[in-house]
């Protein structure tokens, strides 16, 4: 299915999950604090009339924070817009955030979708993850980890699209099917979704894929890179 014959935006009743307004606020948040940092020291030695020396200081602090503050700011600004959306149609996320334009893969071109996890740093030898009952299935687990989505086309990955062909992923998966090609399309979940919104992103990709569902599964470090995420 072309791209130019699908919707521009998810329908009304679509799962929308915008981690870049989280993410923007929390950024917000964090650069605000630092730009009050930036200034405290320079409005101190102007109450208390320090010397040259507390004035050099001063203003590399200034800079220093001041840095830190304005590209948390700008970073979470950049990225307001950052969503990721499943409904009828298919997955939905913000491929060109200056022209907010989204992209899409419809369930209807997938033979097959999934899901797979693993920790962003090799775990320290000896030490084994501890698994409780409300972290089994879908729930987050302990540790840093990401996510992704993994999307079987119907005849094969197109890599002539300049939409999707970006998101073409090929590596050994033992949980493949073997009637599955190992090419195909992978939409990383970015880390800032999976830590608020976590299980509710695996439960809305499952519940809207339907009988196309192939479950989710653990790999190790290394497996997918932070790269590989959609924002």
């Amino acid at each position: 299915m072309n791209q130019d014959q699908l919707p521009a935006a998810p329908a009304p009743d679509a799962t929308v999950f915008p981690f870049g307004k989280q993410r923007n606020r929390t950024t917000l948040r964090g650069g605000i604090w630092a730009l009050l940092l930036a200034v405290a020291l320079p409005l101190a030695c102007v109450a208390y009339e320090y010397g040259v020396g507390a004035w050099i200081f001063a203003v590399l602090w200034f800079l220093a924070f001041g840095a830190v503050g304005a590209g948390s700011i700008w970073s979470g600004w950049v990225d307001r817009h950052a969503f990721l959306a499943f409904d009828a149609t298919g997955v939905w996320w913000l491929r060109d955030r200056q022209e907010r334009v989204n992209g899409v893969i419809p369930w209807a071109s997938l033979d097959a979708a999934g899901l797979i996890r693993c920790p962003q740093r090799p775990e320290p030898q000896g030490q084994t993850r501890k698994t409780g009952p409300k972290e089994k299935g879908t729930a987050s687990r302990p540790g840093p980890r990401l996510m992704s989505l993994e999307l079987f086309p119907t005849g094969g990955v197109d890599a002539h699209d300049p939409v999707l062909a970006p998101l073409i992923a090929r590596d050994q998966d033992p949980s493949r099917p073997p009637h599955l090609p190992e090419r195909r399309y992978r939409i990383g979940v970015p880390v800032f979704a999976t830590r608020h919104y976590g299980s509710a992103v695996v439960a809305a990709a499952r519940d809207h894929a339907g009988s196309r569902w192939i479950g989710e599964h653990e790999r190790p470090a290394g497996h997918l890179r932070v790269q590989d995420l959609i924002s």
